[in-house]
Order: structure tokens, then sequence, then C-alpha cells
């Protein structure tokens, strides 16, 4: 069994430790406003530390996100490593985090609507001793009434079903200190659930409210069919209890169908047979068909999911480098 052994640190001096912080910074189709982001983002970072660096990840970009990057690094410690397609955001929440060399990695999205204010507050608890800093989110006016609604379900859910307790309200803007970094490096799964792997590694966290932004340009790149599918993610990776309940379920249908049937049995005997109901055999086969179908598909899910693992294909493609000393793209 292959263990990950990290040194004790010192518990670093409350409020006085100003550590080294790598900010990673997913974007896709951000080319509108991801300058001011990235000059706004290292005005505050100098102000908290002289050792920092941003690493952008350009998650496929078709709008020049790129370029834009590029034009606003001249003079500032701004990173770009451009993937050779969209691979999403897991994939290149992952790609930051190799590279990342912090003491610390900051996560943060291109949108202005995670406030650079609360990163110091991140720092703060940091000092104070804790691994993990992440913010949650104390308003969800933003979002649709539906998409809020079945986020929180979502999250219920995954609660209930799972062994690792994940906050609803908490999303990708955290703080990791290194030793998680390390951890979540050694994590080789493909159909990557982030929200799920910081808290499956543990350490010590420490939740941070704050209250989401505005969107200073563009649109959220998230619809309903990539969220659907990061939650099918999630779900797969961290509960096996929907093949369990498909378990039984059948075992509560079989249990029925015996006790239905030495019903039939009993009532022949004792007043001889009746012409059986079309409606009810009908019923009662669509059914059972319906059930069958569901379970294969939710089965179906998991097979996919141990496919994607045995091919060994990986998380993500880089196309280009910028400001790491080599420009020549590799996969990773």
């Amino acid at each position: 069994m292959k263990t990950i052994a990290f040194p004790v640190p010192a518990a670093p001096a409350t409020g006085t430790v100003r550590p080294s912080i790598t900010c990673i910074v997913p974007a896709f189709n951000e080319a509108e406003g991801i300058a001011g982001f990235l000059n706004g983002l290292c005005d505050h970072l100098a102000g908290l530390t002289s050792r920092y660096d941003v690493i952008v990840v350009d998650d496929g970009s078709r709008d020049g996100t790129g370029l834009e990057v590029i034009a606003a690094s001249g003079g500032l410690p701004i990173r770009l490593l451009s993937l050779s397609r969209n691979f999403g955001k897991e994939a290149a929440i992952s790609a930051g985090l190799e590279e990342a060399s912090g003491e610390v990695v900051v996560i943060i999205d291109a949108d202005f609507q995670q406030p650079f204010h609360v990163i110091d507050e991140f720092i703060r608890q940091w000092q104070q001793g804790y691994d993990m800093v992440y913010g949650l989110r104390t308003n969800r006016d933003t979002d649709p009434p539906v998409r809020r609604f079945l986020s929180r379900s979502f999250y219920r859910l995954l609660s209930r079903w799972s062994s690792v307790d994940i906050p609803a309200d908490a999303g990708d803007f955290r703080l990791l200190d290194r030793r998680v970094v390390t951890a979540l490096k050694e994590m080789p799964e493909r159909s990557r659930f982030m929200k799920g792997l910081y808290h499956w590694v543990g350490f010590r966290s420490k939740a941070v409210p704050f209250t989401y932004g505005e969107r200073h340009a563009g649109t959220s790149k998230f619809n309903f069919s990539r969220l659907f599918d990061l939650a099918m993610t999630g779900l797969t990776s961290f509960s096996a209890f929907p093949l369990r309940l498909w378990v039984a379920m059948g075992a509560l249908i079989s249990g029925c169908s015996l006790l239905y049937a030495g019903f039939i049995i009993t009532r022949t005997l004792l007043r001889g047979t009746d012409v059986p109901g079309w409606a009810t055999l009908a019923v009662a086969v669509s059914f059972l068909g319906g059930v069958q179908l569901l379970s294969i598909g939710i089965l179906g899910e998991y097979v996919a999911r141990i496919f994607t693992e045995v091919k060994g294909r990986p998380n993500y493609v880089v196309a280009e480098r910028h400001g790491f000393g080599s420009d020549t793209g590799h996969g990773s």
C-alpha cells in the first residue's frame, strides 16, 4: 500500500509569517477582463508578500485569452500554461497544482466574483496553523433558482451518501498549504472531482465566509450539461450508495413479488382461478423494465469511470508554456 509521509512542520509564528504564494487562475474564454484581473491580483499579492507568482491555466480558450495574459505579464511574475483544448476546470486546476512552487497555493477564478481581500483572511488562518482554508459563499443571488435548488440537493445527497464531508457552499476558491498540494498531486484518478479531493486528503481545515461578487466581464461557462457531468463524477467518485440502493430495490421488489405470488396461490386454492387483468400485467412489466434500465444505467456510469481510469490517458496536455523557461508543449 502506497503511503505519503510528510515532515511535521514547525507551527508558524502567529501574524508574522509572510509565505511565498502561488496563485492558480483557471481561465476559459476570459479575454475581455483577464488583464485587469491579473493587474489587480498582483497589486494585492504584492501587499501581502514580496514572494509571489501567478499561474494562469488557459483551458483551451478560443478568444485570445492566452495572448491577453502574455500582454499583461510584462514586468509581473505571471506564468501561462496553455492547454491543447478545453479539458475542464478540474484538469486546469490539476495542471496548475503540478507547476505551483509556493509555500501556500491560492486557487481563484478570473471573474472578480471572489474578492481579493478574502485572501488576507486565508493567510491569517494559515498563520494560525490551518493547512487548508476555503471560501464559503454566503449568497447565491447570482445563480438562477433552479440551479440553487439542484446544487443544494446534490451536496445534501453527497454528504449523506459519502464518507467525506463536502461543504455545500464551498468552491475551488481556497488556500492550500504545500503539504496539501503534495497530497493532491499524488491522487492518480482521471475523473477528478476536486471539491471532494480537497477534503478527502484531510488536514486541518477552516471555512471563511465571503460574499460572492458580480462578474465584471463575460458570462459563466458552466452550463447545465457541464454541471450535470461534474455532479455524476462527484457521486461516482465518492459514493457507492447508488449501487447499494439498487441492490436494496431489487431485494424489495423480489420480496414483494414473492408475497404477491403467495397471495395468488392462496386465493386460487380457496376461490379458484380468475382471469388475470391486462392493465395490472402491463403496469408491472413496464415498471420492472424501467427499474432494470435505470439500474443498468447507474451501473454503466461506474463502468465508464473504470474504463476511463484503465485507459490511463493524461488529465490534460500542455500546448504552450510562457514564463517557465521553456515554451515547448508536453503531456501531463
